[in-house]
């Protein structure tokens, strides 16, 4: 199944979304496929929130490292401007970096955008669930998000803050 899905749709896969997409794609269609009644989607919701943890645990741990997260922070004007670029398939609004603050609006993204183009939009909230997970893990770096487009959202909130005292 997801051999098919490659085959199909990674001539449009301009901005390499399938690693992280077509692997969900396959085994939601598999499921409607097979058990129309299983509710696939809470099945990848979840999966999406435990790769998150697992995620969270590891970015955690490596911003232990001393200075590792005032280096990052020290960056998030050139980090958020690049994650969010049109370069990388993303169309936004409000890119703004303070020295404590940092947000963004995604409008649309790749991975949504590839998951409409195999009429599935739905299958993009695994990643959701994920990025809102492990974007949590960063020491002394607040984050929030409160909508995605993948969820029927006008945007994706990214808003991060820095907090000295989060551990």
């Amino acid at each position: 199944m997801n051999r098919r899905l490659y085959e199909k749709y990674s001539a449009e896969d301009k901005y390499g979304t399938a690693d992280m997409l077509f692997p969900a794609a396959a085994v939601y269609l598999a499921l409607r496929k097979r058990q129309p009644e299983f509710p696939a989607m809470d099945m990848l919701r979840t999966y999406g929130t435990k790769t998150g943890e697992r995620m969270k645990k590891l970015i955690h741990t490596v911003t232990i490292l001393p200075g590792a997260p005032y280096i990052i922070w020290k960056n998030i004007d050139k980090i958020s401007d690049h994650a969010s670029s049109e370069e990388l398939g993303y169309t936004r609004r409000g890119l703004a970096v303070t020295e404590t603050t940092s947000q963004v609006d995604v409008l649309s993204c790749p991975l949504h955008d590839m998951a409409k183009k195999m009429g599935m939009p739905e299958v993009c909230q695994t990643i959701c669930a994920m990025d809102k997970v492990y974007m949590t893990g960063f020491r002394h770096i607040q984050y929030r998000r409160t909508k995605s487009v993948a969820e029927g959202d006008d945007c994706c909130d990214y808003r991060l803050w820095w907090d000295k005292a989060k551990k």
